[in-house]
């Protein structure tokens, strides 16, 4: 009976851990390969961090990977999986409703670090900005919705039962 509930435990604990550590990874690897394979890569420098462009989006993106990433995580853990456990039982509306909300809570948000980019004496755009950074965190967010699906189609799907012969 003891080693069911340590199986039934530990098999819990996986599924969660897979929930938490594996769409951050993927969608940080996918951002990594992107920044890694351009023509800029080996020409990006710390100090270029606060130019307002694609290319020190790069620069902050290759210098800061660990610490975005252990940021992922904690948002993955605290955050996407509570709030993807509650919504997935929903209905189709009540999933559309929270998918505009996390579409506007990331345009909030691009808005705010489009700004802090923003140099106003450059002349930099600040709505292209916005649109940019709006993009790579909506790109980001329905990549982890699609991979949740997944794994919750993939972890909790019925298991076949063969017919008795």
């Amino acid at each position: 009976m003891t080693r069911l509930v340590s199986n039934l435990l530990s098999l819990i604990l996986m599924k969660k851990l897979l929930k938490v550590i594996l769409p951050p990874f993927i969608g940080f690897s996918l951002y990594f390969i992107a920044v890694r394979y351009s023509p800029y890569y080996f020409n990006l420098k710390p100090d270029e961090m606060g130019d307002g462009n694609l290319q020190s989006f790069m620069s902050y993106y290759r210098y800061c990977v660990p610490l975005l990433f252990v940021v992922g995580l904690l948002t993955q853990l605290l955050i996407f999986v509570p709030v993807w456990d509650k919504v997935i039982t929903r209905s189709a509306s009540a999933k559309w409703l929270s998918f505009l909300i996390l579409c506007f809570i990331c345009l909030i948000f691009a808005a705010a670090i489009a700004y802090a980019m923003w140099d106003t004496y450059s002349g930099k755009h600040l709505f292209k900005l916005w649109v940019f950074m709006a993009g790579v965190q909506i790109t980001y967010w329905l990549m982890n919705i699609v991979l949740m699906y997944l794994i919750d189609a993939w972890l909790y799907r019925p298991a076949k039962i063969e017919p008795e012969k």
